[in-house]
């Protein structure tokens, strides 16, 4: 088995989702864009090299295009409104994978059980395979991503934008990366999930230093407010 079956994946996914919107997400528009799901499932699949990269493991050339591979179609079923998007995608990618010639019952058997149960997050994996699969999963909009969707929650009218933006951050994406680590399985993973909390720290940093003023003026338009009541 070669990588060109990779590529053939790709378009695979392209065609499965074109045309598609999904209509629960409201916060972050971009996800009702069928293109949105195509490259949340690419860069599944660029993280699931970069935990390898940063492992140690023993996984065949073969093995990690059959990882590759449930990343790719992974997400089939992502723009519908089921509870287990897994399985059913899983369904929906079964007939293509049975017109491959390179791919062995077997191997067949083995992609499936990865993308249908890539959402079971909450145990340890022991499956290194679907262990690298699920944290490639979790480290997607974590970083310079979760910023933007952060500014999402809040008031872009508001005079105080970005000293609610810092405190969003504060309060709820540093503790989301903490509470992130605690789901993943690889070191690798780990680690990449590390540089990218360490990133959104930077930003605070900085960003502290542009609005230092902001919450005093804040406390003061309080007080203010509060003595005329």
């Amino acid at each position: 088995m070669t990588t060109t079956i990779l590529d053939e994946a790709r378009e695979f996914l392209l065609q499965s989702f074109d045309g598609k919107q999904r209509q629960v997400e409201t916060k972050h528009p971009w996800r009702k864009d069928w293109r949105f799901a195509v490259l949340h499932s690419l860069r599944v699949e660029a993280y699931a090299v970069k935990i390898l990269a940063h492992e140690r493991h023993s996984l065949s050339e073969h093995e990690i295009i059959l990882i590759r591979l449930a990343a790719i179609l992974h997400d089939l079923a992502r723009m519908e409104n089921v509870e287990n998007h897994g399985k059913l995608g899983a369904d929906m990618a079964e007939p293509w994978f049975r017109r491959q010639s390179s791919l062995t019952e077997d191997d067949i058997k083995r992609v499936l059980e990865m993308i249908a149960d890539h959402s079971n997050k909450k145990v340890r994996e022991r499956d290194y395979s679907k262990a690298v699969l699920k944290d490639a999963d979790v480290l997607d909009e974590i970083g310079v991503m979760s910023i933007f969707m952060a500014g999402n929650w809040l008031e872009r009218n508001s005079a105080f934008f970005f000293y609610e933006l810092r405190q969003r951050l504060i309060e709820h994406e540093i503790p989301f990366c903490d509470q992130e680590f605690s789901i993943l399985n690889t070191d690798g993973a780990r680690q990449i999930l590390n540089e990218k909390k360490a990133f959104i720290e930077d930003f605070i940093t900085q960003l502290t230093d542009e609005v230092q003023a902001d919450g005093h003026i804040e406390k003061m338009l309080f007080q203010s407010f509060k003595a005329k009541e």
